[in-house]
């Protein structure tokens, strides 16, 4: 290869890798970077950036009925259900429009897209917007230590959560422990106790006192947000799920639950299924609350293989191939009224491949394949264009996916610390296992 043919390549100081874009103009070089318009120099291998101001006004109405418009017409076109699910869109069109001259806000524009877009019934679905006009000065969020307190005594610890900022080496907070003071203020028994967790921003670390019978003592906590300490609590909840398991499936049963069907969740099943689980006979796979994603034929693929060989060294004891045989074992796939979107994919294909038993409640009924398009001033609506059907042609938009065994979980057993469902699951594999 004459390697002088290749076209060279220079370092242009200032210039993100992957955010440029130049033209030639009238002989100049002009590279867009980051948003902003630079010359290029490319025989100093250098950007300088030009200044720009201008002044122009901006009609929102006019936009609002642009962007109404361009996001009717986009469904209109793009739909994956050719009848609209029986709905007369151009009618929705004429019958919102009406709506039009009357927006006085952005939240008023909201409104009327997504209730135009509810109209069809169908899932993965909606209209987002914001501008500067609705940004909030003021705002608080919870500043969460991981410390769960009695519901009955506010201020009494019932017992901090695994991995939780108050769950750290040296900070020896224990059930029955009374919280008196947050950073150097003490509490009003009679305050509700978020007033003082409450934060326009989180601080660093957070001062707590506590007495314990005649003892008192302080621990300091680095806080976090409440979203992290919802997923710390999930955590909590599929670590009691899998100590059930092992508990009444007399450790013979592998427990796995997937929180969604994004690769993160599948990498983590597939490390569970070729670790300390491989080995057992049973196997229960927890869809419950799942949001969907696509990963549902890697999962389907895994759990579809079946021994079809063995083999062994001389004088040892026989293995099979593939490795991982989950279907040459009972399994039990659990789904409720929450399980959704991809995780309405696998529970249909568990089904069609007769892999074993569903247990739980149909699911949610929200399975499309969606898409989603901006609009002139950053909004944004998403397009669902691809249905998702059994075999014989239910659609699982409308359908969903019915359990074999049907077994509810009711508020009075979330009340009480039960799981019906989880327990029908261990008892009908363990009965396999007979």
């Amino acid at each position: 290869m004459n390697h002088s043919l290749l076209p060279r390549q220079k370092k242009i100081e200032g210039a993100v890798q992957g955010s440029v874009y130049i033209v030639e103009v009238s002989g100049k070089m002009y590279g867009l970077i980051s948003g902003d318009i630079h010359t290029v120099n490319l025989e100093g291998k250098k950007v300088e950036k030009v200044e720009i101001s201008y002044k122009f006004r901006k009609n929102l109405q006019e936009e609002f009925n642009q962007m109404f418009h361009e996001t009717w017409a986009n469904i209109e076109e793009n739909f994956y259900n050719e009848t609209f699910h029986g709905i007369d869109w151009p009618g929705m069109k004429k019958r919102y429009a009406a709506y039009l001259p009357h927006l006085g806000s952005r939240a008023d524009l909201r409104v009327v897209l997504n209730d135009m877009l509810g109209e069809l019934n169908a899932s993965h679905l909606g209209f987002n917007s914001a501008g500067d006009e609705e940004k909030i000065f003021y705002k608080t969020q919870n500043a969460e230590t991981g410390i769960i307190f009695e519901e009955e005594k506010p201020y009494t610890v019932k017992y901090v959560v695994k991995n939780s900022p108050a769950d750290k080496k040296g900070k020896d907070i224990k059930a029955g422990d009374v919280l008196t003071h947050v950073n150097g203020q003490a509490v009003d028994t009679k305050m509700s106790r978020h007033y003082y967790f409450a934060q326009p921003s989180l601080d660093e670390e957070l001062s707590l006192s506590f007495s314990r019978g005649s003892e008192k003592y302080d621990v300091k906590v680095r806080p976090q947000a409440f979203s992290a300490l919802v997923s710390l609590l999930y955590d909590e909840w599929i670590d009691n799920n899998r100590s059930l398991v092992r508990s009444k499936g007399k450790n013979r049963i592998a427990y796995s639950h997937m929180r969604n069907m994004g690769k993160g969740e599948l990498d983590k099943f597939m490390m569970e299924m070729n670790s300390e689980e491989y080995a057992k006979e049973g196997l229960i796979l927890d869809l419950r609350f799942n949001t969907g994603g696509n990963v549902h034929d890697d999962v389907l693929r895994f759990l579809n293989q079946r021994p079809y060989l063995k083999w062994k060294y001389r004088e040892g004891a026989f293995t099979v191939q593939p490795n991982f045989t989950p279907a040459a074992h009972p399994i039990v796939l659990l789904i409720n009224e929450q399980s959704l979107s991809d995780a309405e994919m696998t529970a249909a294909g568990f089904k069609e491949l007769g892999l074993g038993k569903i247990v739980g409640t149909e699911t949610y009924r929200w399975i499309i394949f969606t898409s989603g398009k901006g609009l002139v001033d950053g909004s944004f609506y998403r397009i669902p264009g691809w249905g998702c059907y059994t075999l014989d042609g239910k659609n699982l938009e409308q359908e969903g996916v019915q359990p074999d065994i049907p077994v509810a979980n009711t508020f009075k057993d979330r009340l009480e610390g039960r799981d019906p469902q989880l327990e029908r699951a261990v008892s009908e594999i363990m009965g396999q296992l007979k």
